[in-house]
């Protein structure tokens, strides 16, 4: 993402997002003939950062390269198309406690409060009755978007229920805020419902006692474990600024050769003073990131690669094997050769 010389970081620019939507996104975009490559470098980003498990976007990089890609498909049914791409597997952990559950009401509670650790931009509320449970979604950031962002949703949630549910009629009717599209019959087909557009609420109603289904995928064990990997998740510092994430996308892209602080200033249109205030704001400074993803790169190529430490040097980009041992010994307290062996079963030195 590029930033205006003498922005402050905001809330919309902490990277937070799994880029569960991004990715999806760049698949219909390459199904529709435009290079995701292309559309991602403007955000400072490539494919690879999207399938970096550890990675996240802020919704400012998320909602401007949704923003974008509506303009260039503005025909197409682009919500739509992204939420059918998701299935439980794209919401990871999240998913998976949803498929463990003992009923579908359980699933969808474990979707209630753990969406956001899905990638979910918009804000979900349930409300039930004895005949109708509804789920009610708010778009707190850019209302451009807010179409887009309910028809990605709804049709994540209504490919999950399919999933959980098989056959089953799933939906009562649907309210949208928004007029209707010129796309609308690919919601009466997607949906089979009753649809309202121009209404008072974004929100999906369906029969109560779809809730009380018991899932065939029900499995105690595993969903406590998931359960508890989710609020371990959920305690944590999400807030790690776009800032940041944009100089490591930097890193990851060129580990044998890292850009300097002058290189990667000029890419985020920003001066090396300016950029240096903004990671004071954040508590950090570039050498600190640096060092951070070495670190983490050195520990996985010794614990996964079979690649000698002067090879795993220049990958870093050091100088000499002496230097990454020293700097390896200050990160962790251990030699290089030391840490490869007490974690893998073969001594690849």
């Amino acid at each position: 993402m590029r930033y205006s010389k003498g922005n402050s970081l905001a809330s919309d620019d902490k990277a937070s997002l799994t880029p569960n939507i991004a990715l999806a996104l760049t698949q219909v975009l390459a199904e529709n003939g435009i290079a995701p490559a292309t559309v991602l470098a403007r955000f400072g980003l490539t494919v690879s950062d999207l399938e970096d498990p550890s990675f996240r976007l802020s919704r400012r990089q998320t909602s401007g390269m949704i923003a974008h890609a509506i303009k260039l498909l503005p025909e197409l049914p682009l919500g739509l198309l992204v939420g059918s791409k998701q299935t439980l597997n794209s919401l990871g952990m999240v998913g998976f406690a949803m498929m463990t559950s003992a009923t579908f009401g359980e699933a969808i509670e474990h979707c209630r409060r753990y969406h956001k650790e899905g990638g979910t931009m918009v804000d979900i509320d349930f409300m039930a009755t004895e005949h109708e449970c509804t789920a009610v979604f708010h778009n707190p950031g850019d209302a451009a978007i807010t179409p887009f962002l309910i028809e990605e949703v709804t049709a994540h949630l209504m490919n999950m229920g399919q999933i959980l549910l098989g056959s089953r009629k799933l939906l009562l009717r649907m309210e949208l805020q928004y007029p209707a599209p010129a796309y609308a019959a690919h919601y009466r087909q997607l949906f089979n419902c009753p649809l309202q557009f121009s209404a008072q609420r974004n929100c999906i109603v369906a029969d109560a006692s779809l809730f009380a289904v018991p899932l065939d995928t029900h499995n105690p064990l595993a969903q406590r474990q998931a359960l508890e990997h989710l609020q371990r998740m959920a305690m944590r510092d999400p807030d790690t600024p776009d800032l940041i994430e944009s100089i490591e996308s930097a890193f990851r892209r060129n580990w044998a050769s890292p850009p300097n602080m002058a290189e990667i200033a000029g890419t985020l249109n920003l001066t090396e003073r300016t950029l240096r205030r903004h990671l004071d704001q954040c508590g950090m400074s570039f050498q600190q990131i640096r060092a951070q993803m070495q670190e983490r790169r050195a520990r996985n190529l010794l614990e996964t690669q079979r690649l000698t430490q002067c090879e795993i040097a220049e990958q870093l980009g050091f100088t000499d094997v002496r230097s990454f041992r020293r700097a390896f010994k200050a990160w962790t307290g251990e030699t290089p050769g030391g840490y490869r062996s007490s974690r893998s079963s073969s001594n690849f030195q």
